[in-house]
């Protein structure tokens, strides 16, 4: 028996249309992280917002960053917890 051969339906494990390229400009992980470029951490979220504006990031990722908790962030695996906790 062989195998069909079907494109992926939407699936982002099998390169969908979801992730990617299309996340870097979203508020996924990818798309934080992309915004949050040269952020010196630690930093506070003012600085978060600040880095990710002076990025030119989309609404969406400003918004996201305006949720997260008035604290100090150390690391980025920092600023991915916080994603996590808003969502």
């Amino acid at each position: 028996m062989q195998p069909e051969a079907k494109a992926p339906e939407g699936d982002r494990s099998k390169g969908g249309e979801r992730g990617g390229k299309a996340a870097i400009g979203t508020a996924s992980a990818a798309g934080i992280a992309k915004a949050l470029k040269g952020a010196d951490f630690p930093c506070a979220k003012a600085d978060l917002i600040k880095q990710a504006k002076a990025n030119h990031a989309e609404n969406e990722i400003i918004d996201v960053l305006n949720d997260f908790p008035s604290r100090q962030y150390e690391t980025m695996a920092d600023v991915q917890k916080a994603v996590g906790e808003i969502r």
